[in-house]
């Protein structure tokens, strides 16, 4: 039986993830308080309006979302015995699998805890990497979940992406006032999202690292981080708008962005880098 081991804690990294984490979320209740406190009635309308708009809207797309085709370990043997295997080793309940039949090659996880995790990989993704790429991409998934990553982020993102979304429906018609509160739930809501997504870029990290920790095979997994991302640039621009908001979740992003601060993820370049700094290390601790 494969040992099970411990996911690695970078300190520097972690006081940063709980910065974002708790400051983001305040942002959000210190405006809405202010808010309250100064602003006519009209306008809080308005911003309690685009909060409930953007709660619907949020439950409404997570109940379209497709969710592909689960498949059984009769259907894939292969990719059901490095999932066991893995969640053996991370001490984490097997997640289901569903496989997308998508061009571009991805991973990621849907996830409300730890015993009710969903592992959807593309059938690109599949045909373009080796077994040891697959499975450092699978581990890198799993250490998601054992971070409890998608609740964390629907706790910190949530107030924001509910305001922005809301917020943004509402702008289209209706009282001007109450139209001034939802471009106020947006601001709002766009500003919080700097520190969300600086919170999910530190949280790539943490998950190469635990996939490492489970794998012990940086490489591996610098190497599919590199196919992947030659396998989306080769994939037509009107395809990957399609799948772009699930960016937040992907291994790694499709969506193009202008600056550094908008990005869900950290720039390929430095995640190789650590990477590599990893491998280094697993290298001198080798017998």
């Amino acid at each position: 039986m494969p040992r099970r081991r411990k996911f690695p804690t970078d300190h520097g990294l972690t006081v940063r993830m709980i910065a974002a984490a708790v400051f983001t979320p305040l942002v959000v209740l210190a405006a809405v308080a202010a808010l309250v406190w100064v602003a006519p009635v009209k306008l809080l309308i308005g911003l309690g309006l685009a909060a409930v708009v953007g709660i619907f809207l949020a439950v409404r797309e997570r109940a379209e979302a497709a969710e592909g085709r689960e498949v059984g370990p009769a259907d894939a043997p292969e990719l059901h015995a490095v999932v066991e295997r893995l969640c053996v080793v991370a001490d984490l309940p097997k997640p289901r699998i569903v496989i997308e039949d998508e061009r571009q090659p991805n991973s990621w996880v849907v996830s409300l805890g730890r015993g009710r995790a969903r592992l959807h990989v593309t059938t690109a993704l599949l045909d373009r990497l080796e077994p040891a790429e697959l499975e450092a991409v699978i581990a890198h998934e799993l250490a998601h979940v054992a971070h409890r990553d998608a609740t964390v982020m629907t706790v910190v993102g949530g107030p924001g992406a509910v305001l922005v979304g809301g917020g943004s429906r509402m702008t289209r018609g209706g009282i001007w006032p109450m139209q001034f509160g939802a471009l106020v739930a947006v601001a709002i809501g766009h500003v919080s999202s700097v520190g969300t997504l600086a919170l999910s870029r530190y949280r790539e990290f943490a998950a190469d690292a635990g996939a490492v920790a489970l794998t012990g095979n940086a490489a591996a997994l610098a190497s599919a981080l590199m196919k992947v991302s030659e396998g989306v640039v080769a994939v037509p621009t009107r395809d990957l708008r399609v799948v772009a908001a699930r960016d937040p979740f992907h291994l790694l992003p499709v969506a193009r962005v202008r600056h550094a601060l908008l990005a869900t993820h950290p720039p390929l370049p430095a995640r190789i880098a650590r990477l590599e700094r990893l491998e280094s290390r697993v290298q001198t601790f080798r017998p």
